[in-house]
Order: structure tokens, then C-alpha cells, then sequence
């Protein structure tokens, strides 16, 4: 019998497959942040997941494409979700409010994923990193555009809307290197907070 392409595959069958490529997706992003992209090994990936070596080559092609998956899913839906907040009939500052929280929830619910992004990014292949930078700008740019239509309406003081939007988006990345989950403080009420401080850091 030839080889089916995974669109043939039963429902069943391809949420196994989707699961356990979930569940490598998480291993790996543990190990490289434990160990460093370059020293984590494939082998120890398969490892962690009960796999031999060459059975994780079903699921993936290569460690760099482990790599490129784990930012693609940090960004997943993102960037389309900041698009619509951006795009609604509202002031800047609720957009602003909104837009932080949104980002915060995404960053604590990829801690792993982002701390990897931001130590290990120059290891992707150049198209793939081309990409996700261009993603990246694109997310940062709604974020410039909401506050620079904030500063012309007046309700914002800041004097340059690029600087005001790394400031904001760098807080909420810096969350991988001290957030924790189990502490005191739930993802929702940490996005509550640095949203009302991103909107206080530009008010007038």
C-alpha cells in the first residue's frame, strides 16, 4: 500500500499525531532552554519523550526546524488577535490596555518558547528567521501605530512612539526570565498590571 499524506489520515489517527508532536514541541523547548540550543541533542529530545532517535524523525525533520516551530507557536494567533484589537472602534489607551494584556497572556502562556526566541534566535536559517523578524516588526508596528495615533489625539505624551513600543513589548518579554506561574501572582491579574503600566508610561 503507498504511503498516505497525513491530510488522508482518520481524524483519530491524526490527533495522535498532532499530540505527540504537541507533546515533542514542549520537550524540546524545555531541553534547549535547559541546555542551550547547541547543546541540547536530538537524541536527548527522543529521549524525554519515550522515542528512539530515529522514530522522532516521523514528527520533525530536523533540530532547526524544532526551533522554527517552537516560535511559530509562541506567535500562533497573536499577531492576528493585536490586528483586530488594533483595528476597533475605541480610544487608543483601551486599545493600548487591551493590546498589553493580550501580549502578557500570550508570553505567560509560552514561557519557554519566548525565553528561547530571545537567547536563541540567531540560530534559525536565514529564511526562517527572516520571517519570524518580519513578524515580529509587523506586531511591533501595531503596537507604534495605537500609540502614535494616541500621542495625535492627545492622550498620550510620549515623544517617540517606536521607543515607547520596545519599552513595552521588552516588559512583557522579560517575563520568561522571572515569572512564574505557580506564584503568587495569576497570568490574568500580571496582565492586568503591566497593561495599566504600559498605559501610565505613556500618559499624559
Amino acid at each position: 500500500m503507498g504511503a498516505r499524506t497525513r491530510d488522508a489520515f482518520p481524524l483519530s489517527a491524526q490527533r495522535a499525531v498532532n499530540g505527540r508532536e504537541d507533546e515533542i514541541l514542549a520537550a524540546a523547548a524545555r531541553i534547549f532552554r535547559e541546555k542551550g540550543y547547541h547543546g541540547a541533542s536530538i537524541r536527548d529530545i527522543a529521549d524525554s519523550v519515550g522515542l528512539l532517535k530515529g522514530s522522532l524523525y516521523h514528527y520533525i525533520r530536523s533540530k532547526e526546524e524544532l526551533l522554527a516551530r517552537l516560535f511559530d507557536g509562541a506567535l500562533e494567533g497573536t499577531v492576528r488577535e493585536l490586528e483586530t484589537i488594533a483595528a476597533r472602534e475605541a480610544t487608543p489607551t483601551d486599545r493600548l490596555r487591551e493590546m498589553v494584556k493580550t501580549y502578557v497572556r500570550a508570553v505567560t502562556a509560552n514561557l519557554d518558547a519566548v525565553g528561547l526566541y530571545l537567547r536563541e534566535w540567531r540560530a534559525l536559517p536565514a529564511p526562517e528567521l527572516a520571517r519570524l523578524r518580519a513578524r515580529r516588526r509587523a506586531m511591533r508596528a501595531l503596537f507604534e501605530d495605537v500609540i502614535g495615533e494616541g500621542m495625535r489625539k492627545r492622550e498620550f505624551a510620549s515623544a517617540d512612539a517606536k521607543i515607547s513600543a520596545l519599552a513595552i513589548l521588552g516588559m512583557c518579554n522579560w517575563l520568561f526570565e522571572w515569572y512564574r506561574p505557580r506564584g503568587r501572582l495569576r497570568p490574568e491579574a500580571l496582565a492586568d498590571e503591566l497593561a495599566d503600566r504600559a498605559v501610565r508610561s505613556v500618559s499624559r
